[in-house]
């Protein structure tokens, strides 16, 4: 009997020893476990609470380019003269009335102008390529078809009021003729030109022009053309007088 009292009572302290050695072990891993009853935290000093995590930076004035306390300023006055285009409408706005037809405006005529007021038409008498007249020749032909020397040196056919009708110039600038040089001097053409309105009706100048350049490259054995050296044909031939007539009647 005593045997089994002191065998009792040893296992009686075992388990009271490991009953104690639990509890200690359990108070030493309360922290990383979870949070302990008021009762089972040891005596002791507090432990430090964790350092916060650190808050984000506020910007820099250098990375806004202005202070980020400083309130926004906003400018308006670039656009003060901006006109409104949308409008509410409102109910009791009139209707729009129709604009008041105006009677078109009556433009002016323009007054014509000197160069309107008169029509020069030239003709050309050419000798044949590589060719020249003698300045006898050529006043023997000019003298046969009327033409007398006179004012600026040139050749003028005359209306029997004494006006000139046409005129011929040499085509050698200045274009005038020295009537004491020309029999010994050499022309390569002349050049016949009326201004118009003359002295006759435009048409009938245009057809003296005509005759005359005609009978000069008869007489020469020229080549009569137009201004631009183009051959004076029939065709060519009605189509300036045609112009003629045309400028005769707008003056009309």
């Amino acid at each position: 009997m005593p045997e089994i009292r002191w065998i009792l009572l040893g296992l009686g302290a075992v388990l009271i020893a490991g009953i104690w050695w639990w509890g200690v072990r359990r108070s030493a891993q309360a922290p990383a476990g979870g949070e302990l009853r008021q009762s089972e935290i040891a005596p002791g000093p507090a432990p430090a609470p964790p350092p916060a995590a650190p808050l984000p930076s506020r910007p820099s004035a250098t990375e806004w380019g202005v202070s980020p306390l400083e309130p926004l300023s906003i400018r308006t006055a670039e656009f003060d003269e901006v006109p409104v285009l949308d409008l509410p409408l409102r109910a009791d706005r009139p209707e729009p009335t129709a604009a008041p037809t105006l009677a078109p405006a009556v433009t002016p005529r323009p007054r014509p102008v000197a160069a309107d007021l008169q029509k020069i038409v030239t003709l050309r008498v050419t000798a044949p390529s590589g060719m020249r007249w003698s300045g006898r020749q050529l006043l023997a032909a000019l003298e046969r078809q009327g033409l007398e020397h006179g004012r600026y040196d040139v050749f003028h056919h005359r209306h029997t009021d004494g006006t000139s009708l046409f005129c011929v110039a040499s085509l050698i600038e200045p274009g005038t003729f020295d009537l004491a040089a020309m029999p010994g001097q050499e022309f390569r053409g002349v050049t016949a030109f009326a201004v118009l309105p003359g002295p006759l009706d435009p048409l009938q100048t245009f057809d003296a022009l005509i005759a005359c350049v005609r009978g000069l490259a008869e007489s020469l054995s020229g080549m009569a053309q137009d201004a631009e050296a183009m051959p004076l044909s029939p065709l060519r031939a009605a189509a300036l007088r045609e112009e003629v007539a045309r400028f005769h009647a707008q003056r009309t």
